[in-house]
């Protein structure tokens, strides 16, 4: 049976009730810091441990008040976004340019050479936060730099707001049917529907979101910039990238014309046979027509349609099949808490579960999995309400965000492929944060996980979709073409992510951008992506604008090298033989589920490959070798 004291109390967490709560705590806190900034004890405990306890409450309330906004959103807790985020952005500033606090950070870190790794890699990374938080500025200097701090918070929480706005504005009605622009409904018109007068509405409405955030996005650009230079570095990318894998943005460019030179010539052969589906009359391939013809000629390559393969893909059985993946892989089971058992949510259709190991609880989740236009945000994520804490007896709390259809008239939400591999990408993620053997919470589970490696679990978990061992029921014959068909594409969807990633670099680097959408219809040609002339794609590109990418979009593919690599070990070992196959699942689960933060991931990663990353995995599991 479930504590519920040890979970948020969801039906109390009212706007009102946070509003309080947050001016409370932030008055305990300032008090609590100031105390640790008094401290002279050169020990790790007295300094990193009281110095968590005197913030957790506040910035764990304060990620709730996040939470609502992206999954509840409403004009009340816009408004206390608003009233308390310069507050909090000031306080947060506050803390990580406390001199008092860098220099007592230095003197626990001389003292522990030798001592815990973890810890001092905790310390090495307090005094670097720091140090990129501005810690050494002075005067007009750090004023500037705090309010341009400021400013950018509330950027890119009026550039989100305005995108969940427009996407929930926009309705529009043919034949009696309603189409939206939301990510469930939109992919789905936009592959299914014969209708090309739709999708073309459609497309143009998705293109052109949120016209109000091309002004934020040029401000943004020119205040990250000016942050950079008061820091020292040449541009954003650079800052950003100083806490990175990626030891360059020279590094990152590189990779990018690697995959570059890799994938023009498969891609060219990809849109000629693409073209080659245009019905006659129709003219050209318009931007409209892409989903819709790869759709179409997926089904005439590999003799399956989408809906067909949708009919075995019932969520409740991928669930269920997804749990049993991971039990079979890393020895942990998922059960499901209901009735008394199951703790206050923020929505009905919010779900609650235990993952337990050896017979004990090691962590908890929430699975919030349909769309709400209006109210939530688009795509899906992993976040956490809670790291583990091994002095304080706590475990880890998850959640995971998702944008599935509602249930139909008989409660079955059927998923396409895309949305079948999104649920096991995040719960990569989850398994990341749950599974950590790491007690120090500032580098248990993602924390401290590079930016640019994050993406490594939960793309390594994609690679399990189709395995027979999820028990999922999927004839073997229409299972052997659904793996046959993995590298349909596989280089005109690498190129999309290469032109994102590189618009995102060049956005970073230049010294000056006249035009932002110009240099993303630079590389969206260079990569063959389609658009339409009015295209505004940046106004909707939360990832690097409000979503903690920027600069940093190309660890998608930094991390998938990684990834490809690790299932790499299990195709060498042969995927077939289950001896094998548990074996490095508890590798795996030793070393990149375990290890957390505690490591450079390129070190964690060596500990389950035995070598550095190669790309070679990559480039044959997606038919590009």
């Amino acid at each position: 049976m479930a504590d519920n004291t040890a979970f948020p109390d969801w039906a109390g967490f009212t706007p009102e009730f946070a509003a309080a709560e947050i001016a409370r705590l932030m008055e305990s806190s300032e008090a609590a810091v100031a105390a640790v900034e008094r401290g002279t004890e050169p020990t790790y405990e007295d300094f990193v441990w009281k110095l968590d306890d005197s913030t957790r409450d506040l910035w764990r309330t304060w990620g709730r008040v996040a939470h609502m906004l992206s999954v509840m959103n409403s004009d009340a807790w816009r408004k206390l976004e608003e009233d308390f985020q310069p507050k909090l952005v000031a306080f947060s500033l506050r803390v990580s340019q406390s001199v008092a606090l860098y220099e007592r950070a230095k003197a626990v870190r001389a003292a522990m050479d030798g001592g815990d790794p973890t810890r001092v890699r905790i310390l090495d990374k307090t005094i670097q936060g720091a140090e990129l938080a501005g810690v050494g500025l002075k005067g007009e200097a750090k004023d500037r730099f705090n309010e341009m701090q400021t400013r950018l918070a509330k950027l890119a929480a009026d550039f989100s707001n305005a995108v969940i706005d427009a996407t929930a504005a926009f309705k529009y009605e043919k034949d009696g049917k309603t189409y939206t622009i939301d990510d469930a409904n939109y992919t789905e018109a936009m592959k299914h529907c014969d209708d090309r007068e739709v999708r073309e509405r459609l497309c143009r409405a998705r293109s052109t979101r949120a016209p109000e955030n091309a002004a934020r996005i040029d401000e943004m650009l020119k205040l990250k910039r000016e942050c950079a230079a008061i820091l020292g570095f040449a541009n954003y990318a650079e800052l950003s990238l100083a806490t990175k894998c990626a030891p360059s943005v020279a590094a990152v460019e590189k990779m990018i014309d690697d995959l570059d030179a890799a994938t023009v010539a498969p891609a060219e052969r990809e849109r000629e046979e693409l073209a080659a589906m245009q019905p006659a009359g129709d003219g050209e391939v318009q931007p409209w027509d892409g989903a819709y013809l790869a759709e179409k000629l997926r089904e005439k390559k590999y003799s399956y349609s989408e809906d067909e393969l949708k009919r075995h893909f019932e969520f409740a059985d991928v669930l269920k099949g997804l749990f049993s993946m991971v039990d079979f892989l890393f020895g942990v089971k998922v059960v499901e808490l209901t009735g008394t058992d199951k703790p206050s949510v923020w929505h009905p259709d919010v779900r609650f579960f235990a993952v337990r190991e050896g017979g004990r609880d090691v962590a908890h989740f929430y699975l919030d999995p349909y769309v709400r236009p209006g109210l939530k945000q688009g795509g899906a994520w992993m976040n956490d309400f809670g790291n583990r804490i091994d002095r304080l007896g706590q475990k880890p709390l998850a959640l995971m965000v998702l944008n599935l259809k509602a249930p139909d008239e008989n409660g079955k939400t059927f998923m396409p492929m895309r949305e079948v591999e999104t649920l096991f990408h995040e719960f990569g993620h989850a398994l990341q944060c749950m599974l950590t053997r790491v007690g120090e919470e500032d580098a248990a589970g993602i924390s401290l996980v590079e930016w640019d490696a994050v993406e490594v679990a939960s793309q390594f978990m994609e690679n399990w979709c189709l395995d027979d061992r999820t028990g999922i029921r999927l004839p073997e014959d229409l299972k052997a073409k659904v793996k046959a068909s993995k590298t349909f594409r596989a280089a005109t969807s690498c190129r999309r992510q290469l032109a994102m990633a590189k618009t995102d670099m060049v956005l970073h680097t230049s010294a000056e951008v006249a035009d932002a959408n110009a240099v993303k219809t630079e590389f969206f040609r260079h990569f063959g992506m389609p658009f339409v002339p009015e295209d505004i794609f940046l106004c909707g590109f939360t990832h690097i604008f409000s979503g903690g990418y920027s600069a940093g979009y190309y660890g998608y593919k930094w991390s998938e090298v990684m990834s490809a690599d690790c299932y790499g070990a299990f195709e060498e070992a042969d995927v077939s033989r289950d001896a094998e196959v548990k074996r490095l699942g508890a590798k795996y689960r030793d070393t990149i589920l375990a290890l957390g933060g505690s490591k450079n991931a390129l070190d964690v990663f060596r500990a389950f490959r035995g070598r550095d990353p190669e790309i070679d995995a990559l480039l044959r599991q997606q038919g590009l070798k």
